[in-house]
């Protein structure tokens, strides 16, 4: 099988859930839009602020209330809970199934007795699932930067930090799928290594979560992959978007290399 062909198996087998995503978080951009340049949200909110904690008011006073503007809806529609579940599912899928699964049917093992190495199938995996992830969140980018376009006006400004995010976001997700591809080469069942990463996911983001409510845990804060992609913070110059990304590229570099040198070396029933 030659690298090509490789590189359009994936595609086939994603192709399906991917496109669905693309669709959806595009369409889920030009609702979210749409709703704050139509409705008088900030009177609708008011009068529901009266029924929540004083601690819940302090945490949405930044990241909540900012998305009533212009700016600031943009922004969350690129990290509604939807946008990175869809996002998530895809990073954690590819190299599960390609590896784990693949392994445990024994059909890794009839792919690697053509002229295709160990290296060269893990880079080329690696490298799809990149290149599916990046479609995605183009699409989602676009669906943003339309939008905004249709129901207001698209400065330069707010141009730059939507690409901005949206690299961000590509980069938050790569290591995801960076890391559940080590799992996957370390695990023996391919639905143990998607239920490890996908746990580990989860648990990334409900500390992340739960760290702007409760003081104890504020300093787990620093060792979460969700802390280097705050998208409100980018889009309103509060962030630090070099630091976030090299801090995600230098994970998915040792991750990727971990996972090529074990997958290199590991036995294949």
């Amino acid at each position: 099988m030659s690298n090509m062909n490789y590189l359009r198996l994936i595609w086939k087998n994603h192709r399906s859930f991917a496109l669905f995503s693309m669709v959806f978080i595009t369409l889920m951009q030009f609702f979210i839009l749409y709703l704050v340049t139509t409705f008088d949200l900030p009177a609708i909110i008011q009068t529901l602020l009266v029924q929540i904690p004083e601690k819940v008011k302090m945490f949405l006073n930044e990241s909540f209330f900012n998305t009533l503007t212009l700016d600031g809806a943009a922004a969350f529609g690129l990290n509604h809970p939807l946008v990175l579940t869809l996002l998530a599912m895809n990073a954690i899928n590819i190299p599960t199934q390609h590896i784990s699964r693949e392994m445990e049917s024994g059909t890794l093992e009839l792919l690697l007795a053509h002229p295709f190495s160990r290296q060269a199938l893990i880079s080329k995996l690696w490298i799809s699932g990149c290149i599916i992830l990046l479609a995605i969140v183009l699409a989602a980018v676009s669906g943003s930067l339309t939008a905004v376009t249709l129901f207001h006006q698209l400065s330069a400004e707010l141009f730059l930090n939507i690409l901005k995010i949206g690299l961000n976001l590509w980069l938050l997700f790569v290591l995801i799928l960076t890391y559940t591809l080590l799992i996957a080469v370390f695990a023996r069942t391919g639905s143990k290594a998607g239920n490890y990463a996908a746990i580990l996911t989860l648990v990334f983001y409900l500390f992340y979560f739960l760290s702007q409510l409760w003081d104890d845990i504020k300093f787990t804060t620093s060792f979460n992959i969700f802390s280097y992609y705050e998208p409100q913070k980018l889009m309103f110059g509060k962030g630090n978007f070099y630091l976030d990304c090299a801090v995600l590229t230098s994970l998915i570099t040792i991750c990727f290399f971990v996972s090529r040198r074990q997958f290199i070396r590991r036995d294949i029933p």
